[in-house]
């Protein structure tokens, strides 16, 4: 190979020699100077890129965590630093919006929650349909007025009367503590059911947890008509129309089927042996054995 690049060398003339032997120069020059010179470091830029840097991880992170299938009506309030996890908060946050509870801090408003420098708008626009802050009416800070004021606020004509069975999702939307998002979620839920024969039931709703169930339950009036529960006739519904429903598994149905293949006599007390009591009491609610 080097015999090679000599006999080419030669074929060179003797300006065409000088080029490329100043470009080998130049190039051995620049190698030198990238092995051995190091440029002075600005230390507040890297301290300043940093902060950027890991605002940025943070952020990324954060967005990451969110799922609109995994968020829930809360109160930042009140709020505990599981739920704020399970919300998809990063631990900055979580340490943060504790830090400033703990500090006296009290959040009156949705928009307050950006006083949390770690929640930017992105953050916020995920989260701000599902924050549910009573409103300062609402919420007393004197025990001198609390008294009078829940008498007044749970007396009939204070609450809104709905039935829960009947309502579209817009009459849904207008009770207090339901929103645009719940209020879909209930009526497609009761449509999965065939109507609800409990207000227990809305527990069932992703979203509505004990805290935000009990604002349901105190500030409305909700009755349910039982009758107009749609109820499934075991003797003749086929497997598609069984699965359907939430409270009919599987292995229920087959038994169903199965029993059914073999002419049994499907009953009350032959369901009960095949269900927990717990099951039991509220499959019953939904089966038609006439």
């Amino acid at each position: 190979m080097f015999r090679k690049f000599l006999q080419e060398w030669y074929v060179l003339n003797k300006t065409q020699r000088r080029g490329a032997l100043f470009s080998l120069i130049l190039l051995f020059i620049v190698f030198i100077l990238k092995l051995f010179y190091t440029p002075p470091v600005d230390r507040d830029v890297i301290h300043f890129a940093n902060i950027i840097l890991t605002n940025t991880a943070d952020s990324f992170n954060e967005k990451k965590s969110f799922k609109h299938d995994s968020l829930f009506f809360f109160d930042p309030n009140v709020v505990s630093e599981t739920d704020m996890k399970l919300l998809g908060l990063s631990d900055k946050t979580i340490r943060q919006i504790s830090n400033y509870r703990k500090a006296g801090g009290k959040f009156y408003s949705k928009e307050s929650l950006k006083k949390i420098y770690s929640i930017n708008d992105s953050i916020y626009q995920k989260l701000e349909p599902y924050i549910l802050i009573p409103s300062v009416s609402q919420s007393t800070t004197s025990l001198k007025y609390s008294t009078s004021f829940q008498s007044k606020n749970n007396s009939p004509r204070f609450l809104k009367a709905i039935e829960l069975n009947a309502a579209d999702s817009t009459e849904l939307e207008k009770l207090n503590g339901i929103g645009k998002v719940l209020s879909v979620r209930i009526f497609k839920y009761r449509n999965r059911l065939g109507g609800f024969y409990s207000i227990e039931q809305l527990k069932e709703v992703y979203g509505i947890k004990d805290s935000l169930f009990n604002i349901i339950t105190q500030k409305n009036k909700i009755s349910i008509d039982t009758t107009l529960i749609r109820k499934i006739h075991i003797k003749t519904a086929d497997f598609k129309e069984m699965i359907r429903h939430p409270y009919f598994t599987k292995d229920f149905i087959q038994k169903i089927l199965q029993a059914r293949k073999k002419g049994e006599n499907i009953t009350k007390e032959k369901i009960q042996s095949w269900l927990s009591e717990g099951v039991y009491e509220k499959v019953i609610n939904y089966t038609a054995l006439d």
